[in-house]
């Protein structure tokens, strides 16, 4: 049983690089929003526990601003993968050529 044929568009591979890349950027403007987010004392004014609820809420903000920080930070490795992907399959595809063509490219 033989193998399916398959091609590899490292072009495909570089151009969602640059989608990773562009996404990484939105969220980096997400987290740096949240950061900039304060909830001032007294903003759940006079229900029960409002500072503890104050305090949650800004616990509950850094914890995204982490998230946020490990996925760029796992984007920054996908994106990085993918251009090196792309990169070895066009090294590839010429080392192949040169082959081909009896070394002279």
């Amino acid at each position: 049983m033989s193998e399916p044929d398959f091609r590899v568009r490292p072009d495909a591979l570089q151009r969602y690089a640059a989608l990773v890349e562009q996404q990484n950027a939105r969220l980096a403007a997400v987290r740096d929003t949240l950061a900039g987010v304060e909830v001032p004392a007294g903003a759940f004014g006079h229900l029960p526990d409002s500072e503890e609820l104050r305090d949650g809420h800004h616990e509950h903000a850094q914890a995204e601003q982490d998230n946020l920080a490990d996925l760029m930070e796992v984007l920054d490795h996908v994106s990085g993968g993918l251009e090196a992907c792309a990169a070895d399959y066009r090294d590839s595809e010429d080392e192949v050529g040169r082959g081909v063509a009896g070394g002279v490219r």
